[in-house]
């Protein structure tokens, strides 16, 4: 595996092409997940060549390259612009929205702790549509989350999040949208509640912060969830999802300075020179922040307007055509995100026949135990109009291919031998993700956790010579 002697250039490139020739295109518009694609091509070369530029440049000392300090603050502008800040909010680019979480996190907590002592366990209450980042968040930061369960629409409301609340919430949060369906939650009920009572409220915009602002700006009536609201205290918003930014690119805001204190690391007292973060990570390359500050550049308010209306005319079309062929949309998105069930279909059979036709759409099992349906999501960007005739054709032949067909899951078996029942070997993927992705739906949540971890640690994540 290391060789004694390196390769040549050509020898390693080589190499690389062989292992990514089963992975999926992230440009290629096929992917309805974990991509965010622009479909313009000065986009993705004004991005890589930003990205090289800076690449070998780090964000650690911001007193040696002050370039990087320019355009940090000047990314942070733009966010604060559009998520209607004013001269007094502040932020920080991050590598991702859960940095960016984990970051407003402490900060919330760090307050808590100045105002009611170390004692308590600060609380997070948060719906249970909220994404794992702000559990993940919790578990390191030493804060207990407290769910809240979120109306028929899967919308969080100001009421239910009210009979959460104890002496100990240090943080209420909101999602614009939610991840798993795209549902805006009911913000401003929220912000109210949080202003009267005085408590910190996060608007986890990561998925929606860039692209919600400019569907308004198409005519879109999108709720208000940002700085506009007084009761709304921080706001995470990923570049890298519908700022078209390469990963990991974030931002986390705050209403005013000193909210963002309790994020700031300093430390002095050791005999090298004076460390100062301003987030969890230390070196990292300047190079994702240069190429989020050039697409800004480059595309500004029109050229982000003009592909929220691409991705808009895309979710409206979806929208018409998937009930008509037995697909029902969950809740009301809002944004660029949307959800689907079946009662006609096995949804996970579904998937499996989208990837035999080339393409990917993402599986969400759900919870049986928890009342949370067995899904498909997609996330709709600009490049997917050039495809949708196509998609929509492959998908009306998968749901036919599929319907009737009833999947025979031998639950006991999979979990007593997870492994063998899926054929896997060390460091390698299973084939097919429809047993794994029923198991995980009929499970109690808890065993999925203690199945996925040994998994993962045991098989997944190991060298295989």
């Amino acid at each position: 595996m290391f060789p004694e002697e390196g390769l040549g250039k050509d020898d390693v490139l080589r190499e690389l092409e062989e292992l990514s020739k089963d992975d999926f295109d992230p440009l290629s518009g096929r992917m309805w997940g974990h991509t965010y694609y622009s479909g313009l091509t000065d986009v993705i070369e004004i991005v890589r060549k930003a990205y090289v530029m800076y690449m070998d440049k780090t964000m650690l000392d911001f007193t040696v390259y002050p370039s990087v300090l320019k355009m940090e603050n000047d990314v942070i502008c733009f966010a604060r612009e559009i998520l209607k800040g004013d001269e007094e909010t502040v932020g920080n680019f991050t590598y991702g929205g859960t940095e960016s979480i984990m970051l407003a996190a402490k900060a919330a907590r760090e307050r808590f702790r100045k105002e009611h002592g170390k004692s308590a366990v600060p609380e997070i209450v948060l719906p249970d549509t909220a994404h794992p980042a702000f559990y993940k968040s919790a578990e390191y930061l030493g804060l207990k989350a407290v769910r809240v369960k979120t109306d028929e629409e899967w919308r969080a409301n100001g009421d239910a999040v009210s009979e959460a609340l104890s002496e100990n919430t240090c943080m209420v949060v909101c999602s614009a949208p939610n991840y798993p369906f795209g549902v805006v939650d009911d913000v401003r009920s929220v912000a109210e509640v949080c202003e009267e009572k005085g408590l910190w409220l996060h608007v986890d915009a990561c998925l929606g912060g860039f692209i919600l602002p400019f569907m308004r700006e198409n005519g879109e009536k999108i709720p208000d969830f940002d700085f506009s609201l007084d009761g709304v205290s921080s706001i995470s918003a990923d570049f890298h999802k519908f700022g078209y930014a390469p990963r990991g690119a974030s931002a986390v805001l705050y209403r005013n300075s000193g909210l963002r204190e309790g994020q700031i690391f300093v430390m002095s007292s050791w005999p090298g020179y004076p460390l100062v973060n301003t987030a969890v990570l230390s070196t990292r390359s300047a190079g994702t922040l240069a190429a989020t500050w050039a697409v800004m550049r480059h595309l500004g308010r029109k050229g982000y307007t003009e592909l929220a209306a691409r991705v808009l005319k895309v979710r409206k079309r979806l929208e018409k055509e998937l009930p008509e062929i037995g697909l029902e949309i969950i809740g009301k998105p809002e944004g660029s995100v949307l959800a689907f069930k079946s009662d006609i279909v096995d949804v996970f059979l579904l998937a499996g026949a989208m990837e035999r036709r080339g393409w990917y759409i993402q599986s969400q099992p759900g919870s049986e135990k928890l009342g949370y349906p067995k899904c498909i999501h997609l996330t709709i960007n600009p490049g997917h109009g050039r495809v949708v005739d196509k998609f929509l054709s492959d998908l009306r032949a998968s749901v036919e291919e599929v319907k009737g067909v009833k999947a025979e899951y031998d639950v006991e078996r999979i979990l007593s031998d997870i492994q063998g029942a899926l054929g896997m070997r060390p460091g390698e993927l299973p084939d097919d993700l429809t047993p794994v992705n029923e198991l995980i739906h009929r499970l109690p949540p808890e065993m999925v956790e203690q199945v996925l971890r040994s998994m993962i640690n045991e098989v997944i994540f190991r060298p295989s010579e």
